[in-house]
């Protein structure tokens, strides 16, 4: 079975991240699929990947329903033959090009305005093309139809040891080691560490970043983070939100400080990814 995932984000690197997280739960489970993501060029060199193909995403040529089917997003899906797509919130860059031959789509669903399922007149939102509409934590919209755990890169015994994060940087276990991460718009970062001026910084801009971080940092005494999607649920999923302090960022579809007050005392059951790999390696 060839499993396709695909996102349309180009803010930070939470959207390919969930897309990591997928293909590691498939591969945990040891389901028979070839998995393959498709997006826009990640911005960041030490988040490249063999299994992520960059595409070009134009909007007036995916709005257009002719130019659409003919687009490079397109070509590269009909390409690669999928019998799933699961597509990361993102679903209006495809409203013209699904469905494809022989393709059940799915949607993955986060916190998001409500109007995102409305859609510009040449591209309204048409629920029949997904089979599945999932949620992936717990914010309620009417065009979600189930829900999953929050999706999270890796599990508790997945993680490094502890000393892994000193020894890689250098800094001896009698040091506190506080670290301050980051994996957004370029500049954020002095507001993620505001206060901390000790902080070792860690941004996924830079040249020689651990990708995916979230496996690293339960060496860390404190961490500073803003509140998106994936470093809220991996600190809470891999046990170090009690040592976290996040700060919520302004994002034009995520609502970061909603997550902070209301998630806060959520307790994750599973691994929302392990779940969904669960029903890809079982249709």
């Amino acid at each position: 079975m060839r499993v396709a995932y695909f996102t349309a984000g180009t803010v930070g690197a939470g959207h390919l991240v969930r897309g990591v997280a997928l293909g590691r739960a498939l591969r945990r489970r040891g389901a028979a699929v070839e998995y393959r993501m498709f997006g826009p060029p990640v911005p960041y060199a030490a988040a490249a990947r063999d299994d992520y193909e960059a595409v070009r995403i134009a909007e007036a040529e995916l709005r257009d329903p002719t130019r659409a089917r003919a687009s490079a997003l397109a070509a590269a899906l009909g390409a690669f033959r999928p019998d799933l797509l699961v597509v990361d919130l993102f679903w209006a860059p495809l409203r013209h090009v699904l469905p494809l031959p022989g393709c059940e789509a799915w949607l993955l669903v986060r916190c998001c305005p409500r109007a995102w399922f409305e859609g510009p007149p040449d591209t309204r939102w048409e629920p029949r093309q997904f089979a599945r509409v999932v949620g992936i934590e717990p914010h309620r919209h009417a065009a979600v139809r189930e829900t999953v755990e929050p999706v999270v890169v890796c599990n508790p015994e997945e993680c490094r040891p502890a000393s892994a994060l000193r020894e890689r940087l250098g800094v001896p276990a009698n040091r506190r080691l506080v670290v301050a991460t980051h994996a957004g718009v370029r500049g954020e970062m002095a507001a993620v560490a505001a206060g901390a001026e000790t902080a070792v910084r860690m941004d996924l801009h830079a040249a020689d970043a651990l990708f995916p971080l979230a496996e690293w940092l339960g060496g860390a005494d404190a961490v500073l983070a803003a509140a998106g999607y994936n470093a809220f649920w991996e600190a809470r999923w891999l046990g170090y939100a009690a040592r976290t302090r996040f700060t919520p960022l302004r994002r034009d579809v995520d609502d970061q400080a909603w997550r902070l007050h209301v998630c806060s005392g959520y307790a994750m059951r599973a691994n929302g990814a392990d779940v969904l790999a669960g029903w890809i390696a079982g249709r």
